[in-house]
């Protein structure tokens, strides 16, 4: 793996406090995509949604953040990336006041999804201007580890905020924790930011913008389906209309003269295959933090409190990992580093295969956990940085979100993947029947004998997980042996 500069360095007042100002919205974020799961239940008591409205009131966010993130890429490498964050800032901390005080699930939905286009903002326009304020690829590679340490931290935190949030105040209170965040960014953004727009890039393809928005959404939509409902007409049609615009985009990219995603940047040295390392490490992430949550709740009947305690080795493991990567790579060979974190990452996943109800088992899953995170988390930065890179300074934030959307999908795609792994399992074992129901039967009869059985079951399914994993990792450590191979023999 080669480190590529960025083509034009530009000066910052202080590029250690410009990289704070972008690391933290980034970690407010991640943790807003989650964290509402712990307060729904206070604000389905207050506000009385419907069923369809309660859905989503939670998915809403992550939606926005899926679908609009290409098109707001391209947005900033068009307007000026600076003057992007600064609005979405706005806009974020006004969506966040007024959801805080919502009085109809409307107002909660409308203000989500407001939020999640403006979070598909700020990240994109913020990782292309990493680029940009440190220009020696090294130091590159160390800022977006930074960058990338906060967001992975918001996401694994999130249910820890909002558990220690709802434990002292109202469910509002989860809102305003991103309003003082975004003031401070809205006021010394323009003071610490270098601003960057492209010179050269036309305006904006709104049809390219509605196929991707679309796509993207119907197709997040069909795995969220295909999770909750199983296998039906619903998920596989919104499935198929989601590819079908997606195939329609493709081809409008490839034709046009000034694209929303510049799809050359794939046939550049590297980039396609670390595409791929990228979804499939997503997959594998996320895939597996649905059964964390699962093991540590109901397989071993912990508190969503308790059980968010039990991620904080995790946690604390991607942090130090995600700066310690680029702390190796000024001594050893960059891909060296990589290997050898996606090789962690893969014993992390084998811990997953020793899985039981006893005192191992929840040290195998706290291993597996701590091993994996902290295998990405060292990884993800220069993976992040060998695309973004690649790309010409005018279609960095197009190349930004590119990768997170990639990265969001491969999240989505892995709890219907890994999710469908596990409940094959576990329906082989009890003869049908859904853990999800199983579990929450026994809780409510207190049929222990049932609970037992579900627990079993489970936890079968959760080790063949494992295995599944161990495979796909020895698939992502082969395409990252064949990208350094190749990388060597071009040098």
């Amino acid at each position: 793996m080669t480190l590529t500069a960025p083509e034009t360095p530009v000066r910052t007042l202080s590029p250690r406090l410009a990289l704070v100002l972008l690391a933290l919205p980034a970690m407010l974020i991640a943790i807003d995509i989650s964290v509402l799961s712990v307060a729904l239940p206070q604000m389905a008591a207050d506000l009385r949604p419907s069923p369809t409205e309660l859905l989503w009131m939670n998915d809403i966010y992550g939606f926005m953040v899926g679908g609009t993130m290409i098109t707001m890429g391209a947005v900033g490498d068009r307007i000026g990336r600076r003057r992007l964050i600064v609005i979405c800032s706005a806009a974020f901390a006004a969506a966040s006041a007024l959801a805080a005080f919502a009085v109809a699930p409307w107002m909660i939905i409308a203000t989500r999804a407001l939020m999640g286009i403006a979070g598909a903002a700020i990240m994109p326009a913020s990782m292309a201007l990493i680029g940009r304020i440190f220009p020696d690829p090294k130091r590159a590679v160390a800022a977006m580890g930074a960058y990338m340490s906060c967001f992975l931290t918001g996401m694994a935190a999130a249910p820890l905020v909002g558990g220690l949030m709802m434990a002292h105040w109202w469910w509002g209170s989860v809102f305003l924790l991103g309003v003082p965040i975004m003031v401070v960014t809205l006021i010394a953004a323009p003071r610490l930011l270098p601003e960057f727009k492209a010179p050269s890039v036309g305006p904006l393809d709104l049809v390219s913008a509605a196929l991707s928005l679309a796509s993207i959404l119907l197709l997040v939509a069909a795995l969220k389906l295909l999770v909750s409902d199983g296998w039906s007409w619903e998920p596989a049609a919104a499935a198929a209309a989601g590819l079908a615009l997606g195939w329609v985009f493709v081809r409008r990219q490839r034709r046009s003269d000034d694209p929303l995603v510049d799809l050359a940047l794939l046939r550049r040295p590297g980039v396609a295959r670390t595409m791929w390392v990228l979804f499939l490490t997503a997959l594998l992430m996320g895939g597996t933090s649905l059964f964390w949550a699962f093991y540590l709740q109901d397989a071993l009947e912990l508190s969503p409190l308790h059980a968010a305690m039990w991620l904080l080795p995790s946690t604390v493991a991607m942090m130090v990992a995600s700066n310690l990567g680029p702390w190796l790579a000024k001594r050893i060979d960059p891909a060296r580093v990589v290997a050898g974190s996606l090789a962690v990452m893969a014993a992390g996943f084998a811990c997953y295969t020793m899985v039981s109800t006893g005192a191992a088992g929840l040290a195998a899953v706290i291993c597996g956990s701590v091993l994996a995170t902290a295998g990405i988390g060292a990884a993800f930065p220069f993976m992040m940085n060998e695309v973004i890179s690649r790309a010409p300074q005018e279609r960095a934030g197009s190349a930004a979100s590119f990768v997170q959307t990639a990265n969001e999908i491969g999240i989505a795609t892995g709890l219907v993947v890994l999710g469908s792994v596990g409940t094959l399992v576990y329906r082989l074992r009890m003869d049908g029947g859904s853990w999800v129901d199983d579990f929450r039967a026994a809780e409510t009869t207190g049929d222990t004998a049932l609970l037992h059985q579900s627990q079993d079951a489970f936890i079968e399914g959760f080790r063949v997980v494992g295995i599944v994993g161990v495979a796909i990792m020895a698939l992502v450590l082969l395409l990252q042996l064949a990208r350094s191979r190749k990388a060597a023999e071009a040098a």
